[in-house]
């Protein structure tokens, strides 16, 4: 593994390490699927985060809450609402939600997941583009469409156990605490790390399962069946059901820089 790559990998633990200093509150109640704290406010008006949107909400079912820099204020997330840089999105039992990036990266959450966004963006000049996030529970289904040379695009994803790189790849992530299970489906490449091994790379291609513990430095491999990846790809849908959604342009009029920061 190269220098610049243990780096990373150090400041991405690092990264996801201060923000639940940062945000104490928020990382007890990932921690489970008890109530939210006492004191935490779900607003029905919509805020916007800092700096420009890095994502927007394309589809949502059921209550999934959207956390800002204030832990203790939440939002009830709807179709259409921007997504910013620290961002942390919690499905609650029984919801779902559907998100795209400004990398164009796609991402659907299953219900009990709680996820970070700690960066994504897409430079046209630089012809780079790059994404990080921290997935503490739960389950996400992530579809990373790659780009053409000379345009360098990266998509990473951190466990409380595994560290995951991809450059082109369709596939589902599921950590629990103590473990984390990697799935994909076409057409994908990814890189797998084991955080207790950072230096030893493994590779997963086309409709693999990988299974990593802190335990065992080497992630368990295996071939996936076609019933268990049809199951898994129905379970995890990457397109709404419907494409007549609610606009939810009441709560994001003053947001209209969103759809520009998308398309950029």
């Amino acid at each position: 593994m190269s220098l610049l790559r243990i780096k990373f990998i150090g400041g991405g633990s690092l990264i996801t390490l201060l923000l639940i200093l940062i945000h104490p509150a928020i990382s007890e109640m990932t921690m489970s699927e008890r109530p939210l704290p006492a004191d935490t406010v779900i607003m029905d008006s919509f805020q916007a985060g800092t700096g420009l949107p890095v994502g927007k909400i394309q589809s949502v079912r059921g209550e999934t809450f959207i956390f800002h820099r204030d832990p203790s204020v939440g939002y009830r997330a709807k179709t259409g609402l921007p997504l910013y840089q620290g961002d942390i999105l919690h499905t609650r039992k029984n919801s779902w939600i559907l998100c795209r990036l400004v990398d164009r990266s796609r991402l659907a959450m299953a219900p009990g997941t709680t996820l970070t966004l700690l960066l994504s963006n897409s430079n046209s000049a630089r012809k780079s583009s790059l994404s990080f996030l921290s997935l503490k529970q739960g389950g996400v289904r992530l579809y990373v469409s790659g780009t053409p040379e000379p345009f360098v695009s990266e998509f990473k994803v951190q466990t409380e156990t595994a560290f995951i790189l991809a450059k082109v790849a369709d596939f589902i992530v599921k950590a629990d605490p103590g473990h984390t299970e990697i799935f994909t489906f076409a057409k994908s490449r990814l890189e797998v790390t084991s955080l207790a091994e950072p230096e030893d790379i493994h590779f997963l291609s086309d409709y693999q399962r990988a299974v990593v513990k802190p335990e065992s430095a080497a992630p368990v491999v295996e071939t996936m069946s076609p019933g268990d990846s049809e199951i898994l790809a129905a379970e995890f849908r990457l397109t709404p059901d419907s494409k007549l959604f609610a606009s939810g342009a009441n709560n994001i009029r003053a947001h209209d820089t969103a759809d520009e920061a998308l398309e950029d």
